[in-house]
């Protein structure tokens, strides 16, 4: 045996049990601020947020999230505008590049033009590692948060490293699931009992959050999620690091794969939002407007065509209709050229 393997095996163990009771930190300090009315940034709460007036219906809201990707939506709205600004991490929120204005755009550019030191590579690597491992506890926090948010005070009790949950505030399929214990046999042997607590780690925490706050059907996707969240991981290592060519072509395969999955389970919005993203890549962008362009001043502006892709089209033409989902597009489209419906 190597001791020495053996020691940083067991630090890298003990740190994934310090970020869990750190979570779980957060998760009480969240609560804490909300039960102070602090748990706010600018205008923004999540009573303004969710559209609520009171704690209770929290999860009312959420059990109104009938698909995965509404439930991420809104905890990177809630992440983005509450929780990472109050935690003095906005510069960690998430910006639509093609929202980007001119200047950020040419910051950007004269950023990566600059000579890098030999140490570079390194440290950007060591931020963006650091950036993620922070964005992904706050997505991972945010909704164990507003589950103890929306519970009343009497039936959670933090202590130390875990939460105490009041099981008789939950339902008995739910207990069942997560602690394989039964309500009623509970009652039974305690009949005069109103309270039942059962101590909870952050893992624990999340898994009845899942059950708790979403829809059965919305659950069974759940675990599809996670495995989206295992691809985001792999596209983070995918694009740091140098560039090669053989990267690129692995990466373009990967892409192409990735769209045609999409496409035959018929996830149209998620390729349209690719689309549109390939109409704001900078230097992709500005390298098919030099082409166009060149055509232009040959011709003393007789030549006006567009370039989308490999396809050229006439530039009176072409026209923009800004839309994110293909309802969106069609309704745009049948707006645009009168067509009846």
């Amino acid at each position: 045996m190597d001791k020495q393997l053996n020691t940083m095996l067991v630090s890298i163990g003990n740190n994934h049990i310090q970020n869990e009771i750190t979570s779980m930190g957060i998760v009480q300090r969240n609560n804490e601020l909300f039960q102070k009315g602090n748990f706010k940034y600018n205008n923004d709460s999540i009573y303004s947020m969710l559209g609520i007036k009171a704690p209770n219906q929290i999860l009312t809201e959420t059990r109104g999230f009938l698909n995965v990707d509404r439930i991420n939506s809104e905890r990177k709205r809630l992440v983005d505008r509450i929780f990472l600004p109050l935690a003095n991490f906005k510069n960690l929120v998430e910006i639509d590049k093609s929202k980007a204005t001119k200047l950020e755009k040419k910051k950007t550019k004269e950023t990566n033009k600059a000579k890098p030191e030999p140490d570079h590579t390194a440290k950007k690597s060591d931020e963006k590692i650091r950036a993620n491992a922070i964005r992904t506890t706050a997505n991972r926090v945010l909704y164990p948060s507003l589950f103890i948010m929306s519970l009343d005070k009497s039936n959670y009790k933090f202590d130390k490293k875990v939460v105490r949950i009041n099981l008789y505030c939950l339902k008995n399929e739910i207990v069942k699931s997560i602690f394989g214990l039964d309500i009623d046999n509970l009652k039974k042997a305690v009949p005069n009992s109103k309270e039942y607590f059962v101590e909870c780690n952050f893992t624990l925490l999340e898994k009845l959050t899942q059950k708790y706050m979403f829809k059965v059907e919305v659950n069974r996707n759940i675990s599809s999620n996670e495995e989206g969240q295992d691809l985001e991981v792999v596209t983070d290592d995918a694009t740091s690091g140098e560039y090669t060519p053989e990267k690129a072509a692995t990466m373009a395969e990967s892409i192409k794969k990735q769209l045609t999955y999409l496409d035959d389970n018929m996830g149209l919005d998620a390729i349209l939002q690719v689309d549109n993203h390939l109409r704001v890549l900078t230097n992709y962008g500005n390298t098919l407007e030099e082409i166009v362009e060149t055509g232009r001043k040959q011709s003393k502006n007789a030549l006006l065509k567009d370039i989308y892709g490999s396809w050229i089209v006439d530039n009176s033409a072409s026209v923009e209709l800004k839309s994110n989902t293909i309802e969106e597009l069609k309704a745009k489209f049948n707006k645009q050229f009168k067509i009846a419906v």
